[in-house]
């Protein structure tokens, strides 16, 4: 009887894979698989719109820079995006943990005192949803169900689910940080369930083992379809990655795509609009160049660790000016599958695809990529 129980169990979850599978969006070694993530703001123009239909088949659209209400602005550029390229799937940007003060329309039917206020900081925008609650749940998934439903999107992108436990420990203690990481469990499940199997879901970060506390969010890969994995080398002149980390970064990436899960490899130009305002400040056209000139070590080292339904993300920042319209020749290149998976001597890591050799040095920050 209990082998019969494990069959079906096996079965069971299969069917649920191949469903989520089936919502991915179409995957090619053909040149590099690239992902988009940026926020609408108060709407694109034509142009903007044509270009991410154009260049991407999976992009995450978020508020950006706006104060007004951002669900119509998202529904309105998924449907345009899909119209110009039915092959595109589009995810909508919900956080898992923080309230967020774009999104009104959902934000108008908040449970009353659902959130968990800082004691240094009761304004909403640093409060944290009450997992604990069942209406705070049921509201949560409402809204990924109207993310599909009404809102054009292909799934949603749950941001801070993977550090979540992190910042709970700051307004919570470790018991009811426990509680809220089962009630975030149940949830979900729950808005997988009521999307439909079908319907993606990518939460936000997942991390390899920095040698200190372990990695980050692995044990979200089971309710989801997948991460993005948010900040390998994101601003090396403020904070130091070590070659261990960086490697381990690149180790769990290739793990979790093996294990059929989406990855998406946000990769940085060594700076950042946070870390780096002076830079931002600088006309565009040389913050481009500078990218340009940077692009070859991130890009490396996610093509030694790519699976497949492995994405690059190569921005700045989240804003769609921030790098997201801007184009480099790699994404151009022929790439072809690869021929196996990484070399490592040292740390050295090198890759062959049918029409790309890639060398890396994760000490030395140096790397190759030598198109055939």
């Amino acid at each position: 009887m209990n082998k019969i129980l494990v069959v079906i169990s096996v079965l069971f979850f299969s069917l649920i894979t191949c469903q989520a599978q089936e919502g991915f969006p179409p995957f090619s070694w053909d040149h590099v698989p690239v992902s988009a993530h940026l926020g609408v703001g108060d709407g694109l123009t034509t142009e903007q719109s044509n270009f991410l239909a154009d260049h991407f088949n999976f992009i995450t659209f978020t508020a950006g820079n706006t104060q007004n209400t951002v669900e119509p602005n998202i529904a309105m550029e998924a449907r345009a995006v899909k119209q110009r390229n039915p092959n595109a799937k589009v995810l909508f940007y919900w956080s898992s943990d923080m309230w967020k003060k774009p999104w009104k329309l959902s934000n108008a039917t908040f449970p009353v005192n659902g959130l968990l206020l800082d004691p240094k900081n009761d304004n909403k925008e640093s409060s944290y949803y009450d997992l604990t609650r069942q209406d705070v749940r049921d509201w949560w998934v409402d809204v990924a169900v109207k993310a599909v439903g009404e809102y054009s999107c292909d799934g949603i992108f749950v941001d801070g689910a993977g550090t979540a436990t992190i910042k709970w420990g700051r307004v919570a203690n470790q018991e009811k940080v426990a509680d809220l990481e089962q009630g975030l469990f149940t949830m979900l499940k729950d808005a997988h369930e009521k999307m439909g199997q079908d319907k993606i879901i990518i939460f936000n970060p997942l991390h390899g083992d920095d040698l200190k506390k372990g990695p980050v969010g692995v044990e979200y890969l089971s309710l989801a379809d997948g991460a993005m994995m948010d900040d390998f080398d994101r601003s090396p002149d403020i904070t130091q990655q070590d070659k261990e980390y960086l490697f381990n970064e690149l180790v769990e990436m290739s793990n979790a795509a093996k294990d059929g899960n989406i990855i998406v490899f946000k990769a940085w130009p060594g700076f950042t609009w946070w870390s780096d305002p002076e830079m931002i400040k600088k006309p565009h056209e040389e913050i481009h160049r500078l990218a340009c000139e940077r692009i070859t070590f991130p890009l490396a080292c996610f093509l030694v660790a790519a699976q497949q339904n492995s994405y690059f993300c190569f921005t700045w920042g989240w804003q769609g000016e921030y790098g997201t319209y801007d184009w480099y020749p790699e994404f151009d290149k022929p790439l072809g599958e690869p021929s196996g998976d990484m070399v490592k001597e040292g740390w050295k890591l090198s890759r062959e695809f049918k029409h790309a050799s890639v060398w890396v040095n994760l000490e030395t920050k140096e790397a190759k990529i030598n198109w055939k």
